[in-house]
């Protein structure tokens, strides 16, 4: 090819097929997807991911928020071109791979070396007045392949596949982290006590269908002595195709599991109760709820921790006359605690808390891929390091058999080894 290039001819053009097939295994383009992944992941640390677009407008301005939003930086591990990044780069790696394994199953079906290669190797000795069975019977622990003048020993073959369940392993981990990716959530459902919901809400914004119903049978809270919490407990049951299917407690890395979905205890909250005397008859009120009794209606719409210095207290809103008027009721202040609203006497008694429970619910269809790969992965570190691979080439000669060794690695190891051998094999011979 090359004197057809010097006289002017012109050489015959690759194929595209060929043409992708060489940049796709080359090693170049490995660690340059390599690069670009890596920056991504550290552009995805720095930016915060799958915020609400007030809170990107509020740190970085709205210009740069679009910016960021076009170009896929606020949720970047599920962004279409991460995505190809990784399918990429899994995709590259197999192609090495095969193609190296290829050239490595090619190279392992070599036949016994002639004699003038096993006595060039630098551990090799000759034996005489013994028969190969008896060579063969010194290297316990070896496989043995025979051949037509003589025989191959080999130890520790599956190191020389190390490299490749690393590699694959690496491709299983891409394989489970692109499903949880791609079918996986993480949201979180707010409950107070006695309320269901059958969906997570993520940090976005949307609704994801959880697949069943979780409703908070209870809510407890422990406290330290100085009012710090102490530990917090939920109780929830699942209700799936409209039965109760599991009962179960939630608690601080205590997660329970239904599904495929794992259900974790994140946060608290409490809603202030305020509890009333309406015409000798206790009621308890939440922020935003109501209360009807004949022609009295009223609704407690706001609450404040501290009005002028004088305590907590409640507007409470009522209609008279088909006009909407409100009025406070102060805690703390007994004048201002009672009122007489349509001729019906009002008190406010007390305000409690009422605490709600704030879990968080994930699914991921790929973990066990993952554990999977990483299982895998440690598997082939230990049989890439730990393990080597010997080969004991036994050739008839004339003048009787020539023993030969080779190592891929750990050679002074195998040349100690080897020597004990040798010596064996002479006092066979004597």
């Amino acid at each position: 090819m090359t004197d057809r290039a010097r006289k002017g001819e012109e050489l015959p053009r690759a194929s595209a097929s060929s043409a992708a097939y060489a940049a796709l295994s080359s090693v170049r383009l490995t660690i340059f997807l390599l690069c670009l992944i890596a920056f991504a992941c550290i552009v995805g640390t720095l930016i915060p991911q799958q915020a609400t677009a007030e809170e990107y407008a509020l740190r970085y301005g709205e210009g740069i928020r679009a910016v960021l939003g076009f170009l896929g930086l606020t949720d970047v591990f599920h962004a279409f071109w991460f995505l190809g990044l990784t399918g990429l780069f899994a995709l590259n790696l197999i192609i090495c791979t095969l193609r190296r394994l290829a050239t490595f199953l090619k190279s392992g079906r070599e036949g016994l070396p002639s004699e003038k290669a096993l006595s060039a190797m630098p551990l090799s000795f000759s034996i005489k007045g013994r028969g190969i069975e008896h060579v063969i019977g010194l290297f316990k622990g070896y496989g043995v392949k025979r051949e037509d003048r003589g025989a191959i020993l080999e130890k520790g073959a599956l190191s020389r596949y190390g490299v490749y369940i690393i590699h694959t392993s690496i491709v299983v981990i891409l394989l489970g982290s692109l499903l949880g990716l791609l079918f996986g959530y993480r949201g979180s459902v707010t409950l107070a006590k006695g309320e269901t919901k059958d969906s997570a809400v993520e940090r976005d914004g949307r609704k994801m269908p959880l697949g069943f119903a979780v409703r908070l049978d209870d809510f407890k809270m422990d406290f330290y002595p100085g009012g710090e919490p102490k530990e917090y407990l939920s109780r929830i049951e699942i209700i799936d195709n409209g039965k109760t299917v599991a009962r179960g407690d939630v608690r601080v890395n205590h997660p329970f599991s239904f599904k495929g979905t794992n259900i974790y205890q994140a946060s608290y909250g409490a809603d202030p109760v305020f509890l009333l005397d309406i015409g000798g008859k206790e009621v308890r009120l939440g922020e935003g709820s109501a209360y009807k009794q004949g022609d009295l209606a009223i609704m407690a719409v706001r609450f404040e921790r501290s009005i002028h210095n004088f305590g907590p207290g409640v507007q409470i809103a009522y209609l008279e006359g088909g006009e909407t008027k409100t009025t406070w009721f102060l805690k703390d202040v007994p004048r201002l605690a009672e009122k007489n609203i349509m001729g019906v006497p009002v008190r406010l008694k007390g305000i409690d808390n009422e605490f709600y429970t704030g879990l968080e619910a994930a699914r991921d269809p790929g973990v066990f891929i993952v554990w999977t790969g990483f299982a895998l992965i440690l598997f082939g570190l230990y049989v890439n390091f730990f393990m080597y691979h010997r080969r004991i080439y036994i050739l008839e000669t004339a003048e009787g058999l020539l023993v030969a060794g080779t190592s891929a690695k750990n050679r002074e190891a195998f040349k100690e080894e080897f020597g004990k051998w040798r010596e064996k094999a002479y006092d066979v011979e004597r």
